[in-house]
């Protein structure tokens, strides 16, 4: 239990760090100028859609947790976006149950 603790640890510290890399000041900046992502709905929205498309909600969740430490979006969007994440989840399982029937 504590090796997956580590690693799961590790692993959003890496992504966080391939954020700053990769994104830097710039996207940083681009996300924190940009007023639609103040929207909880449209912050709700992205999360919803980046599940579905990824199907996972950890994953996107990581992506966003990872996003916030890393400074590139602030911490009031990232909750909303966290909240779509969720809502993808039931869309996701309500495809696969339609599927099924």
């Amino acid at each position: 239990l504590g090796s997956v603790s580590i690693s799961s640890f590790c692993s959003l510290d890496l992504l966080s760090s391939a954020f700053q890399l990769l994104g830097g000041k710039s996207a940083g900046e681009v996300f924190a100028k940009h007023e639609i992502l103040n929207n909880p709905i449209i912050g709700l929205m992205i999360g919803l859609l980046v599940t579905v498309l990824v199907q996972s909600s950890s994953t996107s969740t990581s992506i966003v947790v990872a996003m916030v430490s890393a400074g590139i979006v602030k911490l009031q969007p990232a909750i909303s976006m966290v909240m779509g994440a969720n809502i993808g989840t039931t869309v996701t399982n309500t495809i696969v149950s339609l599927g099924q029937s």
